[in-house]
């Protein structure tokens, strides 16, 4: 992150939480600064006997969080649509794992296979890495559908047996302020 000023004064820059290198500056200047978490920035400026005060707090994003269909040793999540050809399980964020708050701002699909992804109205097709920002400013708690086409000729076992407890998804998630 760049922090840059201009003031008619003598300047105090200072940050909550704290951060190395700031301090008194001079009237004007630039600074590069690694910020990992939302930030408060203060600059007090000093003319003769006044001063002057701003604030401005820098957002960061959210870390992603990570949610997978976790094998449990129960009978597979996954249904196999035949005439479909593909894979398909549910996904339930539940307001016992989550605050009802919480939004998305991105999906992206770990996996080497396409995934097909369904919230309520919202589908979003995503490859392999793919990102997805189709469900940005959604809920998060509710029900997920996933959906995995079969590779041309492959069986439902086949594909089964290559996703089974492997299915990674990596949620970005926000909060209002």
């Amino acid at each position: 992150m760049s922090l840059n000023w201009d003031t008619n004064g003598s300047a105090y820059i200072e940050a909550i939480p704290a951060l190395s290198g700031l301090g008194d500056k001079a009237r004007s200047g630039t600074q590069t600064l690694q910020v990992r978490e939302s930030t408060r920035f203060r600059l007090e400026v000093t003319r003769g006997s006044k001063t002057a005060l701003t604030e401005s707090e820098v957002l960061t994003p959210p870390r992603p969080v990570e949610y997978g269909v976790v094998d449990s040793g129960q009978p597979s999540p996954f249904t196999c649509r035949t005439e479909e050809r593909v894979l398909e399980t549910t996904l339930s964020l539940e307001e016992g794992n989550l605050s009802p708050q919480v939004t998305l701002g991105e999906v992206r699909n770990l996996n080497v296979r396409t995934l097909v992804m369904e919230k309520a109205e919202t589908s979003a097709t995503l490859g392999e890495g793919a990102r997805s920002s189709a469900f940005e400013g959604q809920p998060a708690l509710g029900r997920w559908r996933l959906r995995l086409p079969l590779d041309e000729g492959e069986r439902c076992e086949d594909a089964l047996e290559a996703v089974d407890g492997r299915l990674l998804l990596q949620f970005q998630l926000s909060c209002p302020r």
